[in-house]
């Protein structure tokens, strides 16, 4: 197995994303897609580049294992949205490349921090984001909270 390959998401994966992530909320979170969740799933390129944001897929071996967006929170900075990674690519790094490759983007566009939301069950992804130097936080202007944000981070640039 090859290390994972971080991209933008190309048109016609449109439905890679939402293939990996709904079952991951439903499935493994046992959350309910909120309205948000359902219309960005619909075409998350269109959504998140039409507001100064990015979708990138993880592939391993040419499967897509990993997905994750990047949304513009006006001068606040970044988030970083819908992280997932399919259990069977945890543990070769996929998460860190695409939390890396989110950083990055944050960078290149002029920052000054990147933010994410998340909830308490995801422990490990917690770690990995204190680890990546992410700090907990009160939420920046332009943010929206979703109902089941337990925790928010950040980062700068």
């Amino acid at each position: 197995m090859t290390g994972p390959v971080i991209a933008a998401m190309p048109a016609d994966q449109g439905d890679a994303f939402a293939d990996i992530w709904l079952p991951w909320l439903r499935d493994t979170m046992k959350r309910t897609p909120e309205a948000e969740d359902l219309a960005i799933m619909a075409n998350p390129a269109a959504y998140y580049r039409s507001r100064g944001g990015e979708v990138f897929l993880a592939t391993l071996d040419d499967r897509v294992v990993g997905a994750v967006a990047v949304k513009k929170l006006a001068d606040s900075g970044f988030e970083f949205c819908k992280l997932v990674v399919t259990e069977d690519a945890r543990g070769h790094g996929v998460g860190r490349k695409l939390v890396e490759r989110c950083l990055d983007f944050a960078a290149q566009q002029g920052g000054p921090a990147l933010f994410l939301q998340s909830f308490h069950a995801l422990d490990v992804a917690l770690g990995l984001y204190r680890r990546m130097g992410f700090v907990d936080t009160l939420a920046p202007p332009g943010m929206s909270v979703l109902g089941r944000t337990e925790v928010i981070m950040a980062k700068t640039v």
